[in-house]
């Protein structure tokens, strides 16, 4: 039974232990058979889900323990795709992250043929359910993230003329997943989409960091702010509109750089309001995120805040109290059922993505929950 106010949750990623990414190398290497690699991954996910349990947080995730990239693993699950080295895709592809300041995994996905439909994560789902009796979020990259992140011009363009086309075929495939993972029971279904969260950095007629890199790398071109957020709006709806029996969310996030403008999520309204989720997944706790009171200003009164409260890029741990503080402000506008906590984002997107040690995320966890129990006592009429 979840609380009716605060609902602690994560993002996704969890800390990978090393032995865990010693195995990914020798499974890869062909050094280690299949059965044994499950067992790694396995054990993973119980640490990961413990860790979550003895924490305290209400809803958990498997801490994406079987992929190395939240985006690229999608490659590996779907036919119609494959997982290659940023560097086939453009020779110069290292030096052009490292030149827009846009850290991406070196390890890419790309659509080299018609996308089929199949199982995404229904056997994380499987285990997850085995390990655990809390509910279960599950994370899904987003067709327009999968977009930009995989249509590449000269080698998807003969079976897909177009990034949209591409994306909208994706968008099938993954409406019918959400659909498996809803009839499965999962409670919270969250759609990754870091390219939408880009854009508060982009101009009207100016990509932002990370849409110049895929530009450069893919081949893919800018349309324009308005045109880029009603395309990553109409492909979320084609997800999610009429599924039923499952919170679903959508995750904003960016990553700024000491130059990057201070500015919130708020800057894609109204038009992101038009999504058919119930929540939105948004940081505020990093640097450079803008007030995230201007965000809940703005929020629809049927759609959920789940509002980023511990900072997943610095090791130092948040006081219960901070982050009580952070929840105050958007409660001038958005009433305690409707605020769920969150660290800002997954504390390892990635596979080798090691900001801190496994013991901080489980006190910035701790922290969180505690405040979320501070916060129920303070406005308890709710």
């Amino acid at each position: 039974m979840l609380p009716r106010s605060f609902i602690t949750s994560v993002v996704g990623s969890y800390i990978r232990p090393k032995w865990l990414i010693d195995a990914f190398k020798a499974y890869e290497e062909g050094k280690m058979d299949q059965a044994t690699f499950n067992e790694y991954v396995e054990e993973a996910v119980r640490v990961a889900v413990k860790d979550q349990e003895l924490a305290g947080i209400d809803v958990v995730t498997d801490g994406e323990q079987w992929r190395k990239s939240f985006v690229a693993f999608v490659g590996q699950r779907l036919r119609g795709f494959k997982v290659v080295h940023a560097t086939e895709l453009h020779p110069n592809a290292i030096e052009i992250m490292k030149r827009h300041k846009a850290p991406l995994t070196y390890w890419r996905p790309v659509i080299a043929g018609k996308i089929e439909d199949g199982e995404i994560v229904v056997d994380e789902v499987r285990l997850l359910k085995r390990i655990t009796g809390r509910p279960i979020k599950v994370t899904l990259p987003s067709p327009y993230l999968i977009m930009w992140e995989s249509w590449h011009s000269s080698i998807s363009s003969p079976h897909y003329p177009t990034p949209e086309d591409a994306a909208f075929d994706y968008a099938k495939v993954l409406r019918r997943e959400v659909q498996r993972l809803a009839d499965m029971g999962v409670a919270f279904v969250q759609l990754d989409e870091p390219m939408l969260g880009d854009l508060i950095e982009a101009g009207p007629d100016e990509p932002d960091r990370y849409k110049r890199v895929s530009s450069e790398i893919y081949g893919q071109r800018y349309r324009g702010f308005k045109d880029e957020v009603r395309l990553a709006i109409d492909l979320i709806n084609e997800v999610v509109s009429g599924i039923g029996g499952v919170r679903i969310g959508v995750h904003l996030d960016r990553w700024p750089t000491d130059e990057s403008p201070v500015v919130g999520y708020e800057r894609l309204a109204p038009d992101i309001f038009e999504l058919k989720v119930r929540q939105y997944v948004v940081e505020y706790a990093a640097p450079r995120m803008g007030d995230p009171e201007e965000f809940a200003r703005l929020l629809p009164s049927d759609k959920e805040l789940g509002l980023g409260v511990v900072d997943v890029r610095s090791a130092r741990v948040e006081t219960p109290e901070e982050v009580v503080s952070r929840v105050e402000k958007v409660l001038r506008h958005v009433d305690p059922t409707r605020v769920w906590l969150n660290p800002d984002c997954g504390f390892a997107p990635g596979m080798y993505r090691r900001p801190f040690p496994r013991q901080v995320a489980i006190e910035k966890m701790r922290s969180m929950v505690e405040a979320a129990r501070r916060l129920r006592e303070r406005y308890w009429w709710y």
